[in-house]
């Protein structure tokens, strides 16, 4: 390790804890706000997801009233193609939504894990924080 290296070691540690040894009550509220960044962004994807849904479903229904109507004159190959484009649209926004299910299903997997992960540092570091909380009663 070059010297260079060494001396940022040397500064993060000296400067870790910040002003008023903040830098441990920092870090541990940057683990929580994850927690939360992860809730929000599952409930993002799963409001995104039943819009795609909503939007797979009115083109079906788009493509049914394709269907229904006059197959017969000049409109006939506009409407056969208005009733392809429709379907094809709709499965694509459909197959969207799947993935965004599947993607809700990992999103919630790793807050899962983030909450073992926090539960397992907080017992781990309750002693720092007894005496980071030791050293603030101090000053």
């Amino acid at each position: 390790v070059g010297s260079g290296a060494y001396r940022k070691m040397t500064d993060f540690g000296t400067h870790f804890w910040g002003e008023k040894n903040n830098g441990f009550a920092v870090l541990y509220h940057n683990m929580k706000h994850g927690q939360i960044s992860t809730k929000e962004l599952a409930e993002f994807v799963r409001e995104r997801a039943a819009v795609e849904e909503a939007y797979s479903k009115a083109m079906c229904k788009l493509s049914k009233v394709a269907c229904n109507s006059s197959q017969i004159g000049t409109f006939a190959p506009m409407w056969d193609l208005f009733r392809i484009s429709s379907d094809k649209l709709a499965l694509c926004h459909l197959e969207l939504t799947k993935k965004l299910n599947d993607l809700i299903k990992e999103i919630n997997r790793y807050g899962e894990e983030q909450v073992r992960m926090h539960r397992k540092t907080k017992e781990e570091v309750s002693g720092t924080l007894e005496a980071v909380q030791n050293v603030h009663s101090m000053t």
